[in-house]
């Protein structure tokens, strides 16, 4: 195994960044302090680790089901082959294939050439969910790694500078006991900010779509572990699909029950609306029935004019992900200029930039910061301001927002002392450092 520089086709591919002149632009991606409001932790976990691990117990290969019916497909769909996918790979970087979810790793997944006709690889949603099918087995009841994993995550964050973050997953989907898999990620999480004392993390519980039987537990933990700081719970979600919202549906009566009884005892709710296209109408219901504070992507509201004045008058705040919009297919890539993050700015709704699960997507915070400067025409003020607008939307409590936003304020006095020269600070984003090559 070599570690060798990344490349633009790796992370974004065919894609040119920076040219020299604007070095200034990536420095600043690098340094400036970040919040990161939708990131889910599982979405963290690098398959480059999970490979290692698993070579060095091969035993545990038959921990994967040999086939698995997929919840989101259709009842005569084939069953996904799940153990002999993983057997079949033979480094890290046939493993990798398996658990990324970009246009390139698809088309090598179902062993097409990489590069060819790349725009017309469509991304879906349910594509994405596939990709933890491969390494969720591995981490399932290993409390031990779940702990390393989330002591890990708060390093990332603490190489690209994210000095906030609320991290979200499903206990449930971790651990046959979801309340020991929220002690070891918690453990994890405290030892890394430990580490990194100028990491903040608080964690965000996630409902699970088809999977409405452990919503109660959900929120019953979210309520147990709301005043358990450092890395307490600040939120509820629900994430892996969006038909709870609809009344017919076997999964809405407990979702929207969790999300009551959230409301009722003071949890913040943030929930994942709008992700695709043709569900527009979830987000006024995610808002108005769910009590929704904010909303996880959002992407489909921008077609509707009615929706948008709703969220304005409501100051609800939306986590847009750029990389995954392109992924999933909730926004069909034309003009970066035209992303519905900017049309969500231009209609004064506040948003805030997030990479939703990095390691799936192959891509950073730092990457989605890039996206908006070079391509989305976002300027230093504008990203300043969008930290700002999301360090006021997290469900942080009020000291560590205060926090925050010295932090964001001296750098805001700061950057026009530091023009015209290297930044003291440059902090390493560790996806654009390295990539993993056979």
């Amino acid at each position: 195994m070599s570690f060798t520089a990344s490349s633009s086709e790796d992370l974004e591919a065919g894609t040119t960044w920076f040219s020299p002149e604007e070095q200034d632009l990536e420095l600043f991606c690098r340094s400036v302090p970040k919040v990161e409001l939708h990131i889910h932790l599982d979405g963290c976990f690098d398959p480059q680790d999970l490979w290692a691990y698993l070579q060095l117990n091969p035993h545990l290969l038959q921990c994967f089901p040999v086939e698995k019916k997929l919840p989101w497909e259709k009842k005569d769909a084939p069953a996904a082959r799940i153990q002999d996918s993983v057997a079949k790979c033979s480094t890290a970087l046939d493993y990798r294939r398996l658990c990324t979810c970009r246009r390139r790793y698809r088309r090598l997944r179902h062993g097409q050439e990489p590069r060819r006709s790349m725009q017309r690889v469509k991304g879906s949603l349910e594509d994405m969910l596939l990709c933890f099918e491969f390494f969720t087995p591995l981490v399932y009841d290993n409390f031990a790694l779940l702990e390393h994993l989330a002591c890990d995550f708060v390093r990332r964050q603490y190489e690209q500078n994210v000095i906030y973050s609320e991290v979200r997953y499903s206990p449930q989907l971790l651990a046959s006991d979801p309340r020991l898999a929220h002690a070891a990620i918690t453990k994890g999480l405290r030892r890394g900010c430990q580490e990194f004392p100028n990491v903040i993390v608080n964690q965000l519980l996630c409902g699970i779509n088809f999977c409405p039987q452990w919503a109660p537990d959900v929120v019953n933990m979210a309520i147990e572990f709301r005043d358990d700081f450092p890395c307490a719970v600040v939120g509820i979600d629900v994430a892996a699909g969006e038909d709870h919202f609809h009344p017919e549906s076997p999964f809405h009566k407990d979702h929207f029950a969790m999300c009551q009884k959230a409301a009722q005892h003071g949890i913040p709710i943030t929930l994942h609306a709008g992700e695709v296209p043709e569900s527009m109408d979830n987000v006024p219901k995610a808002i108005l029935k769910y009590g929704a504070k904010r909303i996880g992507h959002g992407y489909a509201v921008v077609r509707d004019l009615e929706t948008m004045e709703l969220i304005k008058a409501k100051q609800i705040h939306f986590e847009a992900c750029p990389s995954s919009s392109v992924e999933t297919g909730g926004w069909i890539k034309t003009d970066w200029k035209d992303h519905p993050a900017n049309v969500l700015r231009s209609n004064a709704i506040k948003v805030s930039l997030s990479s939703d699960d990095p390691a799936v997507f192959n891509t950073s915070l730092t990457w989605q910061w890039r996206i908006a400067l070079k391509k989305m025409g976002w300027n230093k003020d504008d990203v300043l301001q969008v930290l700002q607008d999301s360090i006021d939307a997290s469900f942080a409590p009020e000291s560590q927002k205060e926090k925050v936003r010295n932090r964001l304020q001296q750098e805001y006095n700061s950057r026009n002392e530091r023009s015209g020269r290297l930044m003291e600070v440059n902090y390493p984003d560790f996806r654009d450092r390295v990539h993993y090559d056979s």
